[in-house]
């Protein structure tokens, strides 16, 4: 497959030409009808959003370098989901120190007022 542009919806996959375009057309459809309810809407339609993940990407799956690139983002997700719950346990086990530091201060003066 040649992959060419980024797809509308989803920046990370890349798509031919003919599937960007067909995309597109179907953003602005969803849209105009997005906007005769609500005239100010801005950004990527919920329709759109939704049909992507329901309708369009699980049948663009079926073509393996689509899968490849699905397959790609998973890694990626799961690589990215990794490194911030280490940060998190990293940043918990400061503020617990700081907290357990500031408990113990706590006692001490407790002590001295009594």
């Amino acid at each position: 497959m040649r992959t060419a542009k980024a797809h509308p919806v989803a920046g990370w996959l890349r798509v031919e030409g003919r599937i960007y375009s067909a995309t597109l057309d179907r953003i602005l459809s969803d849209r105009d009808k997005q906007m005769l309810d609500d005239p100010s809407c801005s950004g990527l339609p919920p329709a759109s959003r939704e049909w992507f993940w329901t309708t369009q990407l699980p049948q663009l799956a079926h073509d393996p370098a689509i899968r490849d690139q699905v397959l790609e983002r998973q890694a990626a997700l799961a690589a990215s989901r990794i490194a911030i719950g280490d940060q998190i346990r990293l940043q918990a086990g400061v503020l617990i120190a700081e907290q357990a530091a500031i408990d113990t201060e706590m006692a001490l003066l407790e002590q001295v007022l009594q």
